[in-house]
C-alpha cells in the first residue's frame, strides 16, 4: 500500500513541478482512483476472506451437533441478516426461536420438516418445566387453556400447531362468534411453572369434526406470571424441624429462598398433629457442607394417599444463607439444563 501512494505522490509532485496542464490533473486523478480502488477491493477480499473462514468454523462446529451443512447455512445466514451471534443459535433457544421466526416469515416456501429436524437435533423441540417458555411455539400440545373474547369466556386446548399458527379447539359445547380479525387473550396454567397469558387477532376460525378451531399466530409476547415470588427446584435434603419439644428429622420436597416443602408419613400422626398452618417452627437444614439455621412459619398444608406435606415460608433469613441458597439453586437449574440437552442429544 505504501509503494502505491509513493507512485501517488511522486506522480503529483513531477506533475506540480511543471505548469498545471489538464493532462496532468487527469492522470493524478486517474492513479488516485485505481489506488483507491485497489485500496477498497484489497479491503473487501479481506473482509471476505475472514467472514468464510469464521462461516467454515461455525458450520464444522454445528456438524459436531449433527446439523448437515445445509441446516448450518441456514442459521448461520439469517442470524447475519439480524445481526446475532449465530453460535447463540445453537445454545439458547430463545435466540434460535427468534431466528427461525424471521426466517419463516421472509421465506414463504421454506421447508418445515427442516426445520423440525434441525429444533429436535438442537434439543429444543420440548421444554422441560424448569426452563420458562419462549414463545407460543413452546406450549405443548392439548393445553388447556381459557380463551376471553369481547363475545365472553372460553375453555380451549391446543390442537395443533405449526411455525406460523397455533389451532385452539373450544371444548365448550356452546356457539362461539368470535369472528375473524378480533383480538383475543388466552390464558393457562403450566404446572411446576407459572401461568402463562397472550394476546393476538384471529387469524381464521373454522370447524373440524364438529369443533371450532380459532387460528392465532405465533407470539413470542407471553407474560409469564409466577404463581411463587422465588424459583423453586425439586431437591431432597436432610431437614430437622424442631417444634415444641419435638425434633422431627425429614427431608425437603422442594426448596427456595424464600422457603420449602417437607413431608411426613401418615404413620407419624402423633409428630404431624403439632404441626398446623400458622406454626413458627424452627430448622436446621443441611446444604452441601453448609448448616442452615432458619425459623420457618407453615403457610399450608396438603395430604396425599400415604403422608402430609407442609409449606414452610423462611422468617428473616439471614442474608448470608439467602445468598448462598441462590447461588446453590442457580448452579442446579444450570446442571439440570446441561443434563437435559445431554441427554437429548
Amino acid at each position: 500500500m505504501d509503494e502505491r501512494v509513493n507512485i501517488l505522490v511522486e506522480a503529483f509532485r513531477r506533475t506540480t513541478q511543471k505548469s498545471v496542464t489538464l493532462e496532468g490533473i487527469i492522470i493524478v486523478i486517474v492513479l488516485f482512483s485505481l489506488i483507491a480502488l485497489s485500496l477498497f477491493i484489497g479491503y473487501k477480499l479481506k473482509l471476505y476472506l475472514e467472514e468464510k473462514r469464521l462461516k467454515d468454523i461455525f458450520i464444522d462446529y454445528a456438524k459436531n451437533l449433527n446439523l448437515t451443512e445445509d441446516e448450518a447455512e441456514l442459521l448461520w445466514s439469517t442470524a447475519k441478516e439480524l445481526n446475532r451471534d449465530p453460535y447463540l443459535a445453537l445454545e439458547i433457544k430463545q435466540t434460535f426461536e427468534k431466528i427461525i421466526d424471521h426466517y419463516v416469515r421472509n421465506n414463504p416456501d421454506f421447508d418445515e420438516e427442516k426445520i423440525r429436524k434441525i429444533r429436535k437435533k438442537l434439543g429444543f423441540d420440548y421444554v422441560p418445566p424448569f426452563v420458562p417458555l419462549t414463545s407460543t411455539k413452546d406450549i405443548e400440545l392439548y393445553q388447556t387453556a381459557t380463551l376471553s373474547s369481547k363475545q365472553g369466556r372460553f375453555n380451549v386446548a391446543l390442537v395443533d400447531k405449526d411455525e406460523l399458527f397455533s389451532y385452539w379447539a373450544v371444548l365448550d359445547p356452546i356457539p362461539v362468534r368470535i369472528q375473524k380479525g378480533e383480538k383475543v387473550s388466552i390464558s393457562f396454567l403450566r404446572p411446576d411453572d407459572a401461568i402463562y397469558t397472550f394476546e393476538e387477532e384471529v387469524e381464521d376460525i373454522f370447524k373440524d369434526k364438529g369443533r371450532t378451531v380459532i387460528k392465532l399466530p405465533h407470539t413470542f409476547n407471553l407474560i409469564r406470571t409466577q404463581r411463587r415470588k422465588e424459583v423453586r427446584i425439586k431437591e431432597q435434603l436432610p431437614v430437622e424441624i424442631h417444634v415444641e419439644d419435638e425434633v422431627i428429622q425429614a427431608y425437603t420436597e422442594d426448596i427456595s429462598i424464600g422457603g420449602l416443602k417437607f413431608c411426613l408419613k401418615k404413620a407419624e400422626n402423633g409428630i404431624s398433629n403439632k404441626l398446623s398452618v400458622g406454626k413458627y417452627i424452627y430448622l436446621r437444614l443441611k446444604v452441601q457442607n453448609k448448616l442452615i439455621i432458619a425459623e420457618g412459619k407453615i403457610r399450608n398444608m396438603l395430604e396425599k394417599e400415604d403422608k402430609v406435606c407442609f409449606g414452610v415460608e423462611f422468617i428473616n433469613l439471614d442474608k448470608e444463607y439467602e445468598e448462598f441458597l441462590n447461588d446453590y439453586i442457580s448452579q442446579k437449574q444450570l446442571q439440570l439444563i446441561k443434563e437435559y440437552k445431554k441427554q437429548k442429544g
